[in-house]
């Protein structure tokens, strides 16, 4: 009976075969990675009982474990829509003595999430290599030449040799501040969220951009009350979310289009009719639901996203190409939005029609907001922080 309990609370699967390959006992978590629930499979032989595609796979070390040719086995395999990657590990149960068979012991590991991790981590390292390298290239290439041929080449010929190897530098920099950051979102960092004014911010980011926006013929607006409630969160982080997101509208907005950010508190409160107020002879109400927001929103009048990109669009790497845009990016910004809008318990949302223009928003929760609810809700948003180059 012991030895049953403690299989039966095995975080993996495990199934215990006799010496002739029969199943004696499985565990919860075997039944669940094989799909067995609510089956009956003691005194089955084991292979019987699994798909075909692992059952081709095990056959033979099972095999090999039940002629005493081996003591143990380790087999990995797929199978399954969609697949599941498990790790098998088969080995021997001896007598005492060691020369007589009892039984094979047979645990089973879900590495789905470790392979699913992996392959994101190779995929990110690769796209950061090709990125890299390309304004690498750019640079080398013209100090190279302004190096070797100085003398050949005009004046203008210098200037804008110097202009693009330095433009090249900016991108370096800009990829480089980009990974750095989205490294600092994924990892175990614990960020303060406290009260903050987020008018301020919003002004201060129209104020950044509003030289660019006067080039281009685009008229920015703050759509935002003189008194917003304050809200919790982290003021670098938010400071981060304006502006790329403002950036990034900036880029698809052509002259005579409109920027616009506005904030107000989303009705997700009781509104309480003064005439109302509690008393002995009315029931009470809570001014505020548990977790009370500010909606913000960043809306352009420019190109507007496909439906195709508007899939992808917070994927990193991916840009969204057009007559319209043609500032070069990194291909993460909106990568690290959607990272510091999970850190506040929230998500970005966006909704596009092309010709007609883009909305971002996103909910903020106020500064009375229940502090165990908002935690709940970041660690329910946020990615698996093993995903960090995902």
């Amino acid at each position: 009976m012991k030895q049953q309990s403690l299989i039966a609370t095995m975080a993996d699967g495990a199934v215990l075969l006799d010496a002739e390959g029969r199943v004696v006992l499985v565990n919860p978590t075997a039944r669940r990675l094989f799909r067995w629930e609510g089956r009956k499979l003691e005194g089955n032989e084991l292979c019987q009982e699994l798909p075909d595609v692992l059952a081709v796979e095990l056959q033979p070390p099972l095999e090999s474990l039940l002629a005493g040719d081996r003591d143990s086995s380790d087999v990995r395999c797929s199978f399954g829509e969609p697949a599941r990657t498990l790790r098998i590990v088969l080995q021997s149960v001896r007598d005492a003595t060691g020369e007589s068979l009892k039984g094979i012991a047979v645990t089973v590991q879900d590495l789905t999430r470790e392979v699913e991790l992996n392959a994101a981590q190779s995929r990110f390292i690769s796209n950061v290599s090709h990125e890299l390298r390309t304004p690498l290239f750019n640079i080398k290439s013209y100090v190279e030449t302004l190096h070797d041929l100085g003398d050949q080449l005009s004046e203008a010929e210098k200037q804008e040799f110097l202009g693009i190897a330095n433009a090249e530098t900016d991108r370096l920099t800009r990829l480089v501040n980009d990974v750095l950051d989205l490294s600092r979102l994924e990892s175990d960092r614990i960020w303060n969220l406290e009260p903050v004014e987020l008018r301020p911010a919003m002004e201060q980011t129209l104020r950044n951009y509003r030289l660019n926006a006067d080039e281009k013929g685009v008229q920015l607006e703050l759509d935002v009350d003189e008194q917003l409630p304050r809200v919790l969160g982290n003021w670098d982080l938010l400071l981060q979310v304006f502006d790329n997101l403002v950036g990034n509208g900036l880029k698809f907005t052509a002259s005579g289009g409109r920027l616009a950010l506005r904030a107000y508190p989303w009705p997700d409160s009781c509104q309480l009719d003064p005439s109302m107020a509690p008393t002995s002879e009315n029931p009470t109400c809570e001014l505020t639901a548990p977790l009370p927001r500010l909606r913000v929103e960043i809306a352009d009048t420019g190109s507007g996203i496909s439906r195709e990109d508007q899939e992808r669009i917070f994927e990193r790497f991916y840009r969204v190409e057009n007559a319209v845009h043609t500032e070069v990016g990194t291909g993460l910004g909106l990568s690290i939005v959607r990272g510091i809008l999970e850190k506040h318990g929230t998500q970005v949302r966006m909704v596009s029609e092309l010709g007609v223009g883009t909305t971002f928003w996103f909910d903020l929760p106020l500064e009375d907001a229940d502090a165990e609810e908002l935690r709940l809700a970041r660690e329910r948003r946020s990615p698996d922080q093993a995903a960090l180059l995902g």
